[in-house]
C-alpha cells in the first residue's frame, strides 16, 4: 500500500504540500540582502494556518548555505543557553572557540575558549562567539516556534535586542499565535518588536489546492474543484480532507469522509480554538453561528452591545483569523465547517 502523502501532524512537511511561496520568498530575499531593512519577523496565523511548516523550511533554506549557522530553540528553555550551546555544536568553526586558556561549563556542556578574562555569565560567551563568527562573515539564524509571554522568551528578547544594537550578524524568525505575539510586544521592555515586520499566513489559493487534489486522486477538475471549496483554504482542512479520502480511498465527499473530516477538525484544532477564546470573543462567534447573513447589525441586537464594543472583539477575531469581513457589515467564518461545531458545542452547554 501507498503511503499517505498526506500528514495530520503539526510542524512535519507532508509529502504533498502547497507551500507560501510569496512570504518564504519575502523572508529569505530580505534576510540575504546585503542592507536588510530588519533582522527580526515575526509569523502569526490561526493554529494549522502552516506557521511552523513555514519556519522549517525556511530553517533548511538558511542551514544549507556556507556563510549561514541556523539555531532553533525551545522557548521553554533557558534560550540563551541554549544558544551558546547549539552554535558551538553546529559551528564548523568550533575550533575557533576551543583554547586552554579558560573553560565554562552549563547544564552539561563545556565549552573551553580564549581569553584574559573569566567568563562567568553565557552572555559573555555569547559575544566572544559572534566576535568569533564576525571576522569569518559568518551569520546566525535564531529560530523560535510557537512563542508566548513567558519569561524564558521575554529574558531571550531582552537581551537579543543589546547584541542587535552591538551590530553583531544575528537574525530572528519566531512564529506563534496573534494574541501571544501581541502579548509580547506589550511589554514595556520589548517595544523593539512592535517594529519589526509581522506576516500574518493566510488561506491558500483555492485553484492550488484543487490542483493538487487532481493530480493525487486523479479527479475531474470539477471534483477538485468541490473539495477545495470544502477545505476554505484552511491548510490544517487540506491536509486533513486529502488524509480522509487517501485512508478511506475515496475520491468524492460522502458522509462517512466529512464525518472523519469534521472529527479530525475538532478534536485536532477547534476544540482548543474555541476554549481559548476570551469570553467576548466566544459569545460573537456564538452569536454569528447563528445568523445566516452574518449581519453585524444582528449580532448587536443578539447581544445587547454597542458597535464600539462589539468592533474590538470583532477585529481581535479578525486578527487571529478566525473570522473574515464578508461585505460591508458582514462576517464569516475563516475556518471549513467551525460555524458547524459551533452549533454542535452548544448543544452540549
Amino acid at each position: 500500500m501507498k503511503q499517505n502523502p498526506f500528514s495530520l501532524t503539526f510542524g512535519k512537511e507532508p509529502k504533498t504540500i502547497i507551500s507560501n511561496s510569496s512570504i518564504f520568498d519575502e523572508i529569505k530575499d530580505k534576510f540575504l540582502s546585503l542592507n536588510p531593512s530588519s533582522t527580526t519577523t515575526l509569523i502569526t496565523g490561526v493554529r494549522g494556518s502552516g506557521k511552523t511548516v513555514l519556519l522549517t523550511r525556511l530553517c533548511k533554506y538558511f542551514d544549507e548555505i556556507d556563510d549561514w549557522v541556523v539555531v532553533e530553540l525551545n522557548p521553554e528553555t533557558d534560550m540563551l543557553e541554549y544558544l551558546a550551546s547549539s552554535i558551538y555544536e553546529k559551528c564548523k568553526y568550533k575550533y575557533k572557540f576551543v583554547k586552554k586558556d579558560f573553560s565554562f561549563s552549563f547544564k552539561g556542556i563545556s565549552i573551553t575558549l580564549s581569553g584574559e578574562n573569566p567568563i562567568s555569565n553565557v552572555i559573555t560567551l555569547l559575544e566572544k562567539m559572534f566576535d568569533v563568527l564576525m571576522k569569518k562573515n559568518k551569520k546566525v539564524l535564531i529560530c523560535v516556534d510557537d512563542v508566548s509571554n513567558n519569561q524564558n522568551v521575554k529574558t531571550f528578547v531582552q537581551q537579543y535586542q543589546i547584541f542587535i544594537r552591538k551590530d553583531y550578524p544575528l537574525f530572528l524568525l519566531m512564529t506563534g499565535l496573534y494574541e501571544n505575539v501581541r502579548n509580547l510586544q506589550n511589554e514595556k521592555s520589548l517595544t523593539f518588536l512592535y517594529r519589526a515586520p509581522q506576516i500574518n499566513i493566510g488561506s491558500l489559493s483555492l485553484m492550488s489546492i484543487a490542483e493538487s487534489f487532481e493530480d493525487v486522486f486523479e479527479v475531474s477538475k470539477e471534483d477538485a474543484i468541490i473539495l477545495s471549496k470544502l477545505t476554505n483554504g484552511y491548510a490544517f482542512a487540506y491536509q486533513v480532507l486529502g488524509y480522509v479520502l487517501f485512508e478511506q480511498n475515496k475520491k468524492k465527499l460522502d458522509g462517512n469522509v466529512l464525518k472523519e473530516f469534521d472529527r479530525y477538525l475538532r478534536e485536532y484544532v477547534y476544540e482548543k480554538i474555541y476554549f481559548d477564546l476570551p469570553d467576548k470573543e466566544k459569545m460573537i462567534v456564538n452569536a454569528l453561528s447563528k445568523i445566516d447573513d452574518g449581519s453585524i447589525s444582528n449580532i448587536m441586537e443578539n447581544l445587547k452591545m454597542n458597535k464600539e464594543n462589539i468592533s474590538q472583539y470583532r477585529d481581535k477575531l479578525l486578527k487571529k483569523g478566525i473570522l473574515v469581513k464578508n461585505g460591508w457589515g458582514k462576517l464569516s467564518f475563516a475556518l471549513p465547517r467551525f460555524k458547524e461545531y459551533i452549533l454542535l458545542q452548544q448543544e452540549f452547554e
